[in-house]
């Protein structure tokens, strides 16, 4: 039983300058179903006209279904990994979301976000949160500059950033739609410096990469694809003249770093793919969501609350919100073209994974616990068919390790790359 006060609700999304600001052009209505209860929240340019018992078969723009014991997680005060959100979850969680994608749901799901928290915190409390420290610096030890890379046949003026004074290139591949801003707190972190030469780059179109200026890539339709992408990373180790260097990959990274090892065996010491696995299988990237990322009518607070619905509640708010900034700012076409490859064009197959060859490139899998493949048919299966690769969940993380949590990132990180930098010396 779902029994809110409703004057405490709308006293206390009121009061909550993070849900006043998300939904302050928001008019409409959002049905919140929750097994056999009902709330129904009506908005009006910004301000709570209702929030009242509703029937479960009623309509609204934007509903929100799920069963009691879904809810019930979902309002915890700090979820069960599938239950952080109901629009991101990996299908154990049964919840469902109805409405038209373009004109209700993508533009105001900021705010169904921001009062989902307000119904948290009334119903289980407010979560004890953290400001992370200042950092004891005047200048941070990345640096940035370009390179000049070419990528099937075309020339890129490619943006990087790099720190460490170790002999081992690390190279780090950003997420689908965002850049080389994810990797900010590892490029500063002396325990991995000493042996690293960290690399963090804007892959082209993303980022302070811009789009070539040799050829009207503006009549084309932007799509990354397993070729160039794979091309791209070789691309920019020739380029930088690394001598076996290691890959890190994150969401795109994490499946590029399969495909890397499987299609050019021996060129990196290692991958390490966060949040990888075998193909989706996918032949729409988005069902029902297709138009949305890049579709005119919709902002980019979409791309952010999509994207906050993938970190963990137990990473700090900072950081999570941190994450979804750089989101934000993408090109318009530039997630939805990632995403081709993310869900289609990423197509290794459990019998192509077999075939990897550790002893020639070793590779590491380490998915957060609150990503959608940290399942036994998600990273798990990839780590079953790569014979002598490393599998880890690593608790109390999301779909963004490096970003979102950078202390509970490193714990994981730093024995893989301790491992990975012995096997050197031992070599």
């Amino acid at each position: 039983m779902f029994d809110f006060d409703a004057d405490d609700v709308i006293s206390a999304a009121q009061a909550s300058p993070a849900f006043m600001l998300a939904a302050r052009f928001w008019t409409g209505t959002a049905l919140f179903r929750m097994g056999d209860d009902g709330w129904l929240l009506r908005m009006n340019d910004g301000t709570i006209e209702a929030f009242r018992r509703a029937e479960v078969t009623g309509q609204a723009d934007i509903m929100v279904n799920g069963p009691a014991a879904s809810w019930a997680k979902l309002l915890q005060r700090v979820p069960p990994p599938g239950y952080q959100d109901p629009f991101y979850n990996d299908g154990r969680s049964g919840f469902r979301m109805e409405g038209d994608m373009v004109a209700a749901v993508a533009p105001f799901y900021h705010g169904v976000q921001e009062f989902i928290e307000i119904l948290r915190t009334v119903r289980s409390g407010p979560k004890t949160e953290v400001a992370p420290a200042e950092v004891d610096r005047k200048f941070d030890n990345a640096v940035g500059r370009y390179m000049y890379a070419r990528i099937e046949g075309v020339q890129y003026r490619i943006y990087f950033e790099e720190s460490g004074q170790g002999k081992i290139p690390l190279l780090l591949q950003h997420s689908a739609g965002a850049d080389g801003r994810q990797w900010r707190h590892l490029l500063e972190d002396p325990d991995i410096q000493k042996n690293y030469r960290l690399i963090a780059y804007d892959l082209p179109f993303h980022g302070k990469s811009l789009p070539p200026a040799t050829i009207k890539w503006w009549e084309q339709p932007y799509i990354l694809t397993k070729s160039f992408l794979m091309e791209a990373v070789i691309a920019i180790a020739d380029t930088l003249d690394l001598d076996r260097p290691v890959f890190m990959g994150c969401s795109v990274g994490g499946m590029l770093a399969p495909d890397l090892a499987f299609y050019h065996p021996g060129k990196f010491r290692a991958v390490i793919a966060i949040n990888g696995g075998l193909a989706m299988g996918k032949t729409n990237p988005l069902p029902g969501m297709e138009r949305t990322f890049g579709s005119p009518q919709v902002g980019s607070h979409w791309k952010a609350s999509f994207m906050r619905g993938q970190t963990a509640p137990t990473s700090p708010d900072a950081f999570r919100r941190e994450t979804t900034w750089v989101y934000s700012q993408g090109a318009p076409p530039v997630l939805e073209g990632d995403i081709y490859y993310h869900m289609i064009d990423h197509d290794l197959t459990y019998e192509q994974a077999v075939q990897i060859d550790t002893a020639r490139t070793a590779v590491y899998l380490l998915t957060g616990e609150y990503d959608f493949l940290a399942t036994e048919t998600g990273t798990a299966r990839l780590a079953q068919a790569v014979k002598g690769s490393r599998f880890q969940i690593l608790p109390g993380l999301g779909h963004f390790g490096s970003a979102e949590n950078p202390d509970g990132f490193k714990q994981a990180v730093v024995p893989v790359l301790e491992e990975i930098a012995s096997a050197r010396v031992a070599a």
